[in-house]
């Protein structure tokens, strides 16, 4: 699922302590730094969303269920 990125909602994703990426799934391994189904996972991953390259749109994985 696709949604819209920008600084609004940058604004609201700090101020909620909105959590989307695979840092925050409980699917991560830290120790590989890789998603434990395998999935492909540099649609989400927090870099992505830092520096001056943003998306204009966040892409979910399926899957994620926040750690």
């Amino acid at each position: 699922m696709e949604v819209g990125y920008d600084l609004r909602f940058e604004a609201q994703a700090r101020e909620y302590s909105f959590r989307f990426t695979c840092e925050h799934c409980a699917h991560f391994d830290e120790r590989t730094g890789r998603c434990v189904h395998g999935f492909p996972d540099a649609p989400h991953r927090s870099a992505r969303y830092e520096g001056p390259d943003k998306p204009r749109a966040i892409l979910f994985c399926k899957d994620f269920d926040l750690a």
